[in-house]
């Protein structure tokens, strides 16, 4: 009974250690132009860890794709202001990123796959802003229709929807 104890009592604090380690991976960090900022948001425990910083930032991206709009990550992100200097730069951001930039006109381009999405913006550092870029699928998974139990077993081919 004492090893079960021992046992039940080792798994539940692996399980909770490793969510709180999780959750802790969201912190504030600042890039290489001194910019803070904060990225995570796969699993709900970052995501409830970034909902705890987002009054600390003016400007949230989410990063998505497909007309479901499924969060991705690994996004490489530069920001450039009005004069086409850099002012903040990100490789490997997560869906979700929260930072801080002073009023003014930006441009942020952003690469995923592969594949590049430009965005101007004017930014008010008093109001916090959200802007959301999504990118299209090549296939996208809302127009193929799901295989079903005959349809799987008689290997017919998957159509697209009109």
């Amino acid at each position: 009974m004492l090893k079960q104890w021992r046992l039940t009592t080792t798994l539940v604090v692996a399980l909770f250690s490793s969510s709180f380690c999780f959750a802790d991976e969201v912190a504030i960090q600042q890039d290489a132009h001194g910019v803070d900022y904060v990225t995570g948001g796969i699993g709900s425990e970052e995501v409830d860890a970034m909902e705890s910083f987002k009054k600390q930032f003016n400007l949230y991206f989410l990063f998505s794709e497909g007309k479901v709009g499924r969060v991705i990550d690994d996004i490489n992100i530069s920001i450039t202001d009005s004069k086409n200097q850099a002012v903040f730069a990100l490789e490997h951001a997560a869906p979700r990123l929260l930072l801080n930039l002073p009023s003014g006109k930006y441009q942020a381009v952003a690469s995923y796959l592969g594949s590049e999405q430009r965005y101007r913006f004017s930014h008010d550092a008093k109001k916090h802003q959200r802007i959301i870029l999504n990118w299209k699928n090549k296939i996208d998974e809302d127009t193929v229709e799901p295989l079903t139990d005959d349809a799987a077993e008689s290997e017919a081919p998957v159509t697209e929807t009109p």
